[in-house]
């Protein structure tokens, strides 16, 4: 078994192009089952030993432990990954995972900002950052709340990946895929001012430095942006870079942009996972209709 998962983390490294952290992910729930399946088939198991009723023993024993529906959902999809791979490869004769559903998943709605909101966390980074980081820090929560970035996304950037003539920014997205995305004036406009703080700068530097001069990390970036939020007296449920990137598609939606517009500009790969934002824009029709009196 150790050999099969050696070459499927192999495979989606080479052959598919995934990122170090997102193969760590697959071997940490592959190593999971593993355990299972050796405590339920003994010590010599092999791949070929397993059948849908395992798996859905390993969801349930998931389940049993605490497990939320999304991360039983994510061990799933690693296992249907991992069989479907060993089935092409003629490893197994049948995926045992192909006629396992997925858990059930609960869509929350997002967490976003409203206008006065977004105006007032921009307005807390000029009132209460210091002037050496006021320059970086507003760069980021205008690229967050402009262009819908992830913070993985945010801290690849480059100097060089900017395009300030002609107006885009090259991301590295899910699965090392660049994109070529469009960025207001708003958004070079802080950039630039941010880099003209800096010396000597370069097209292969970091976007974003810390305060040691060095690629800033995500933790530090998520810290910054909890950190202003608080400072704006921002209360939501949740809150994280991820609510700016909501605050991003939302905004979009409330200007009458095209659902599918969005969809492109969040690099979503399924259509529902937009249309998450639907439900935001029903509420704001209630509330306009709601504004409407009638004289007696």
């Amino acid at each position: 078994m150790e050999r099969e998962i050696g070459q499927f983390l192999g495979y989606i490294g080479v052959e598919r192009g995934l990122t170090a952290k997102t193969i760590a992910a697959y071997r940490h729930d592959l190593g999971k089952f593993r355990d299972f399946a050796r405590g339920e088939l003994g010590g010599a198991w092999q791949a070929a030993d397993v059948d849908s009723h395992l798996v859905k023993g390993f969801l349930r024993f998931l389940a049993d432990r605490g497990n939320a529906a999304v991360s039983r959902g994510r061990k799933l999809a690693t296992l249907k990954s991992f069989f479907k791979y060993l089935a092409v490869e003629g490893m197994v004769k049948v995926d045992p995972t192909a006629q396992v559903r997925m858990p059930k998943i609960q869509q929350k709605e997002p967490s976003y900002l409203t206008e006065r909101e977004y105006k007032r966390l921009l307005k807390a980074v000029r009132n209460n950052a210091t002037r050496y980081f006021k320059p970086r820090d507003t760069a980021i929560l205008t690229m967050f709340l402009g262009m819908g970035l992830r913070l993985s996304e945010l801290v690849q950037l480059n100097v060089g990946d900017i395009g300030f003539e002609d107006g885009t920014v090259k991301v590295t997205r899910k699965g090392n895929q660049e994109r070529i995305l469009p960025a207001n004036d708003d958004v070079l406009m802080a950039v630039r001012r941010y880099l003209g703080t800096r010396e000597n700068v370069a097209g292969q530097d970091p976007l974003f430095l810390s305060k040691r001069d060095r690629r800033i990390d995500t933790a530090s970036v998520w810290h910054l942006v909890r950190k202003y939020l608080r400072q704006a007296q921002i209360e939501k449920e949740r809150l994280s870079p991820h609510t700016l990137r909501h605050t991003f598609a939302t905004t979009l939606l409330r200007q009458g942009e095209n659902i599918l517009t969005i969809k492109e500009l969040l690099s979503h790969r399924n259509l529902r996972t937009t249309e998450r934002y639907l439900h935001i824009a029903d509420e704001d029709l209630k509330i306009a209709v709601g504004k409407i009196v009638f004289e007696k």
